[in-house]
């Protein structure tokens, strides 16, 4: 009886979990700077998802991002590698950037210029 149970709870929380995320997600435009670059060289749609600080981003070419946060550093991450990640201003209210080891993901809110 207490296995049933707790099989129906793993289900009940999982059920729970996977709503949690499609919540909290949203479609964007990914534009790939490689450090020193002034163009981007790829410009991407992208899903953008974040919870409890931890925040994904997918891009529709197949690359995923996983930022992690660091413990009482706003506004700093790791990837799943450990390297640094940094949030930065500049974007207002059009989006968000992020510096990562090689390269800087702008993340647009606006996905128009995506064909």
């Amino acid at each position: 009886m207490r296995l049933y149970i707790g099989l129906w709870m793993s289900v009940i929380v999982s059920l729970g979990i996977a709503s949690s995320v499609w919540a909290d997600s949203v479609d964007v435009r990914c534009d790939i700077y490689p450090n020193g670059a002034r163009e981007p060289a790829g410009q991407y749609f992208c899903v953008f998802a974040q919870r409890q600080g931890y925040i994904t981003l997918d891009r529709a070419d197949g690359v995923y991002y996983d930022f992690y946060p660091v413990e009482n550093q706003p506004g700093q991450y790791q990837d799943h590698h450990g390297r640094p990640v940094y949030h930065l201003s500049g974007l207002g209210n059009a989006g968000m950037i992020f510096q990562l080891v090689h390269e800087s993901v702008y993340v647009y809110w606006n996905t128009s210029g995506l064909e």
